[in-house]
């Protein structure tokens, strides 16, 4: 009887005392290296945002000009849109809000946790920035095409506009 209430207890003071350990050195490392990973991926999201911030002003001023050129020309815009710009922007601000929503739902590191739960939460957090990364690249891919679509009009119709003052100069 004496041993069947002894070996329990040391049982239980071995796991105490394991527990009181912590977690190990291979535990702490991948935690860090993890932390280290989502620190550096914020950064560079925080920068996408600020390249994003930039090419939505161009957007901007491309919608702009598109709706000026488009009032004065109107023959020459028919079956012609800005869609294409707005879309972009669009997507530019579906990413930044994203990245702001991923930002306010992200939790502070804790060593005091337990090591899966750092993982799962770090390996979450990892995943979600790495979906706002992609979706500022498919919006900048959208934004830079836009902007280069209408470049290429403008040119051309000013090529035409051109020709159109050549001849009245030439009669």
């Amino acid at each position: 009887m004496k041993h069947n209430v002894i070996l329990p207890l040391i049982i239980v003071a071995a796991i105490l005392a394991m527990a009181g350990c912590g977690k190990s050195a291979e535990f702490k490392k991948m935690e860090q290296d993890l932390v280290g990973s989502v620190t550096s991926m914020h950064d560079e999201g925080m920068s996408l945002m600020n390249k994003g911030s930039e090419l939505s002003a161009k957007l901007d001023q491309a919608i702009a000009a598109y709706d000026s050129m488009a009032a004065k020309y109107p023959k020459q815009f028919e079956g012609q849109t800005s869609d294409d710009l707005k879309a972009a922007k669009g997507k530019l601000d579906a990413a930044s809000a994203s990245m702001k929503d991923w930002m306010s739902s992200m939790k502070a590191y804790d060593p005091t946790m337990d090591h899966t739960q750092v993982m799962d939460q770090l390996t979450k957090e990892k995943d979600g920035i790495v979906k706002v990364k992609n979706q500022f690249q498919e919006a900048f891919t959208a934004g830079a095409t836009a902007l280069e679509n209408h470049k290429a009009f403008a040119e051309q119709l000013a090529a035409n506009l051109t020709k159109g003052v050549k001849k009245v100069v030439k009669k």
